[in-house]
């Protein structure tokens, strides 16, 4: 029999996670709670221009989502900031790597996945002060930039995008032989719950760390967290399973 886990993501957020289940004849089913819409941060790209105007500054850039650089490059040109796009770059994760090189942006450090791993890296790396500038989504986690903060290092955030609840209707069918859940956020927890009905799928759900596994506790959904908040620690233990 197949087995399938269902994630709260868009299928583009779940190809590398794929890539890891598929050798365990697991099939990743995306059940997107969240859709992605452009989000034009004008005061965001004011400080950023302000930033860059500065002589001798040179700021990294840091994404930690694949959703934010296409629509970083088409908003960096709109506003007049595409001198952003030559600084060095890091990213959390290979999936938002990828995304980079699609629209061109050379990857100058892929961290492991998840936010605090990067901060970790880019902290050993970076100069003293040296500014960041973090393209992220509206609603983000904020371990990344806190940590870069506490170290020293200025961030300035650009928002490029913003996640809106997809209505129910909208969402796939939940399809047979499903064996695990997968909770990537505190939101999605609340909106994969909404989806189903108010009551959790009689099955095991797994969060990718203890902030959302506390959130999807106060739903009353009971969930594991693998031995590291990252997608391939998960994909490790489902494999294992």
């Amino acid at each position: 029999m197949s087995r399938a886990v269902l994630v709260t993501r868009h299928p583009a957020d779940c190809v590398e996670f794929q890539q890891l289940l598929t050798p365990a004849g697991i099939t990743v089913r995306p059940y997107p709670v969240l859709r992605i819409e452009e989000l034009d941060d004008n005061d965001g790209w004011r400080a950023v221009l302000s930033l860059l105007a500065q002589p001798d500054v040179k700021p990294w850039l840091v994404m930690s989502s694949p959703r934010a650089p296409q629509r970083l490059v088409r908003l960096a040109r709109h506003h007049g900031a595409k001198h952003l796009l030559d600084c060095s770059i890091a990213v959390v994760g290979d999936t938002t790597a990828e995304a980079a090189a699609e629209v061109g942006l050379g990857v100058d450090h892929v961290g492991p996945g998840s936010g605090t791993g990067l901060a970790e890296q880019l902290i050993e790396r970076l100069e003293p002060a040296c500014p960041v500038v973090l393209a992220c989504g509206k609603e983000r986690r904020h371990e990344l930039p806190k940590a870069l903060a506490e170290a020293g290092h200025p961030v300035h955030p650009v928002v490029v995008y913003s996640m809106r609840a997809t209505p129910p209707r909208e969402l796939p069918p939940l399809g047979p032989n499903l064996e695990a859940v997968i909770l990537t956020s505190p939101r999605a927890a609340r909106l994969y719950l909404d989806a189903v009905g108010g009551k959790p799928l009689p099955l095991q759900h797994w969060a990718l760390g203890p902030t959302t596994r506390d959130a999807a506790r106060g739903l009353g959904i009971e969930c594991a967290i693998p031995s590291k908040p990252t997608m391939y620690s998960l994909a490790e233990e489902l494999c294992q399973s």
